[in-house]
C-alpha cells in the first residue's frame, strides 16, 4: 500500500498536465496573478453610483420630520421645544428622555453648524480620497494622506472615516473623525465600483487592490 501510494503521488506531481490539477494548485506566480484583475474597476463618468455618496449634513430628526409630513403634530403636547421648562409641559416626560432629546438637538445643530464650513464633500466607500490634516503636535503643519475609504462609521459627532493605503510596500490604515477641525483640505481623486459598505475583505487581499494610480 505504501508502495502504491508513492507512486501514485509521484504521477501525480509529474506526469500529471496541469489541466488535470486541482484549481487551487497554480504552477507559477505569474499564473497566479493573471486569475485577478490588478486593481478594482472604477466608475467611469456618467455612470450610476451605488451606493450613493453621501455628505455630512446631519439628517432631519424625528420631531422636524414628523412636523413637516404630519399637520397635526404636536396637538397632543409632544413637539415642543427641549428648552421648554418642566412646569409648562404639557405631556410630562422622565428625566432620562428630556436629557436624550436635549443632547440629541445639541448635537445636530452642532453638526449642522460644522457642516457649513467644513471641506468634506460628499463621499461613498470605494472612493480614492486625498485629506490633508493639520497635526497640533507638529505645529500645527498639515500633511496628506491619500487612500481608499474602505469603512464609513455614523454615529453622530463620533463619526469617522477609514482609509487605506500602501507605504513602502506595507498596508496601512488611519481612520479620521469626520467633523474634525484638523481637516483641511478633502478631494476624490477617483470612484471605484463596490457592493458592500465595508470593504475589510481588502485586508485579505493583495496589495495591488490597495493601490491606485500615481502609486
Amino acid at each position: 500500500r505504501r508502495a502504491l501510494g508513492a507512486a501514485a503521488h509521484v504521477s501525480w506531481t509529474s506526469a500529471a498536465p496541469p489541466a488535470s490539477r486541482p484549481s487551487f494548485f497554480h504552477a507559477s506566480a505569474a499564473a497566479a496573478a493573471a486569475r485577478d484583475p490588478k486593481q478594482m474597476p472604477v466608475i467611469r463618468e456618467g455612470a450610476k453610483i451605488t451606493p450613493k455618496p453621501r455628505g455630512i449634513e446631519p439628517p432631519p430628526t424625528a420631531a422636524e420630520y414628523n412636523a413637516k409630513t404630519q399637520p397635526n403634530f404636536g396637538s397632543g403636547g409632544g413637539g415642543m421645544s427641549p428648552f421648554t421648562p418642566t412646569s409648562q409641559l404639557r405631556k410630562r416626560k422622565t428625566y432620562q428622555k428630556r436629557m436624550k432629546f436635549l443632547m440629541q438637538t445639541l448635537e445636530v445643530e452642532k453638526m449642522r453648524e460644522i457642516a457649513k464650513t467644513s471641506p468634506v464633500v460628499p463621499f461613498r466607500p470605494g472612493d480614492v480620497i486625498r485629506v490633508k490634516v493639520e497635526v497640533l503636535e507638529n505645529r500645527r503643519r498639515a500633511n496628506d494622506f491619500i487612500g481608499i475609504c474602505i469603512a464609513r462609521v455614523n454615529r453622530g459627532m463620533g463619526s469617522s472615516f477609514t482609509l487605506r493605503s500602501v507605504v513602502a510596500n506595507q498596508p496601512i490604515e488611519r481612520t479620521f473623525p469626520t467633523y474634525s477641525p484638523t481637516i483641511k483640505e478633502f478631494e476624490i481623486i477617483e470612484r471605484r465600483k463596490v457592493r458592500r459598505a465595508k470593504l475589510y475583505y481588502l485586508r485579505d487581499k493583495p496589495l495591488r487592490y490597495s493601490r491606485f494610480e500615481g502609486m
